[in-house]
């Protein structure tokens, strides 16, 4: 069962069918014989049926698979009855190396070999890469191999990168590789990011480093003035490296110029959503179209925020999201108000939307038509800002330090560092504990 499973890859209810198999031999039928494997090769290349079972060709006699499966295929398909050979030591193991007798070409066994021996792809990948690749010499690949290593990708991540563009492995890692490698290295991606979306979109180690991927990093640098941020759009969109600056981005930025964008707010959409400036040019228009009817205005920040909206869900759930709020006490021109304002309102989740009204209304003391007029509120976590600094500021008006005319949205919408200076540090000798409790190491009423 072992072997069946767990190298044959056979699901148990396969076994179940036709029990009888496990009477056989592992190591005189089923290893020695290595039928498995040339079912596979004849399957991945449309030479078996793919719907007929490995285990039934264990029944089967040696004269007749010999005939089945080797000598009527030995014409297309040469190097079958070298696979097929039993080994003395009734172990079998792919070559490690060989030509084929038959034309003088690379012997495909020997690439077979290397794709799962050392870039740890599983035999039927192998097979199936070894149609696009063959592999005349370990030296090239194996320096390839060595590079990718260099710049920290994982077995795993070489793996994935192979079985998505085997050609990598006959590239020349010297010249095409590794100044690409290097580049990406230069502008600040760490390694850990660049072979995780490299091995995703082998297609940018296809593209030229001089016309395609300096040009794209130097036209995104131009708009993000940042090479961080330009780090963030390779890490959420690596395909703008991919297709370059000089298709859908360009133009879609230029239809948000000529709505009236302010270069700011490019910047911001590129920064959270390359993704969408590299939409078909209809399919941008739409969402800009949709956006300017809603009222939003394009000189605006909050126009590109509607944007990413839009883009991320339907019209039914879009009114959905609104109906929530409606439930929660909004009339429908707060609900409106609102979404103008602050558009990311929508994108939260019910349960946000509902905890974080709970709070500001059931605890916090708000009016729900005052939480709409400032529906940022609503982003911030409950536990770790909101109930905080509720907590302090009781404690703070128990103690008479705090102005009764402070208003507890200003207390929520200061950063946390200037918060901590202004309200615990600077009230720390007064109320000793008043760190821990907004730490929340310690409990209190409020």
């Amino acid at each position: 069962m072992d072997f069946l499973v767990n190298e044959l890859k056979l699901k148990p209810s396969e076994i179940a069918q036709c029990p009888s198999v496990l009477d056989y031999s592992c190591d005189r039928r089923m290893r020695s014989r290595p039928r498995w494997i040339v079912v596979r090769i004849l399957k991945a290349r449309g030479l078996m049926n793919e719907s007929r079972s490995i285990t039934s060709l264990f029944h089967m006699l040696e004269a007749n698979f010999l005939k089945q499966c080797i000598i009527d295929h030995e014409e297309k398909f040469p190097e079958l009855r070298a696979l097929s050979a039993p080994r003395k030591d009734g172990i079998f193991a792919l070559p490690t190396s060989g030509k084929s007798p038959a034309d003088g070409r690379s012997d495909p066994t020997f690439t077979i070999s290397y794709l799962t021996n050392s870039c740890g792809l599983s035999l039927n990948d192998a097979v199936f890469v070894s149609n696009k690749l063959r592999i005349k010499s370990r030296h090239n690949p194996d320096a390839v191999l060595d590079l990718l290593s260099q710049f920290g990708f994982t077995n795993a991540q070489i793996s994935k990168l192979v079985t998505k563009w085997p050609l990598v492995l006959q590239s020349r890692p010297d010249e095409t590789l590794f100044p690409k490698l290097q580049f990406l290295r230069s502008i600040g991606v760490p390694a850990a990011v660049s072979a995780e979306k490299l091995s995703v979109y082998p297609m940018i180690l296809q593209r030229s480093l001089e016309k395609s991927l300096i040009p794209t990093y130097n036209y995104l640098k131009k708009l993000l003035r940042s090479d961080k941020k330009v780090v963030n759009v390779f890490a959420r969109s690596p395909r703008a490296f991919v297709h370059g600056c000089c298709g859908a981005m360009s133009r879609n930025i230029a239809v948000l110029r000529d709505r009236g964008a302010p270069e700011s707010s490019v910047a911001l959409l590129l920064n959270n959503q390359p993704s969408l400036l590299m939409l078909g040019g209809e399919a941008f228009a739409a969402l800009v179209d949709r956006a300017a009817e809603m009222g939003f205005d394009a000189s605006k920040v909050v126009f590109v925020l509607a944007l990413q909206v839009f883009a991320n869900m339907s019209e039914s759930t879009l009114q959905r999201k609104m109906g929530v709020y409606r439930r929660c006490g909004w009339s429908e021109s707060e609900v409106m108000g609102a979404f103008l304002k602050h558009p990311l309102c929508m994108s939260l989740s019910e349960k946000k939307i509902k905890g974080s009204m709970e709070f500001l209304v059931g605890e916090a003391g708000f009016e729900a038509g005052e939480v709409a007029r400032c529906p940022v509120l609503l982003g911030y976590s409950v536990e770790k800002r909101m109930r905080p600094r509720l907590v302090v500021s009781r404690m703070l008006e128990r103690k008479e330090l705090l102005k009764k005319s402070t208003s507890f949205i200003y207390l929520l919408m200061m950063s946390e560092e200037k918060f901590v200076k202004r309200y615990i540090v600077e009230n720390q000798d007064r109320i000793p504990q008043l760190l821990d409790v907004y730490g929340g190491n310690v409990s209190v009423e409020i």
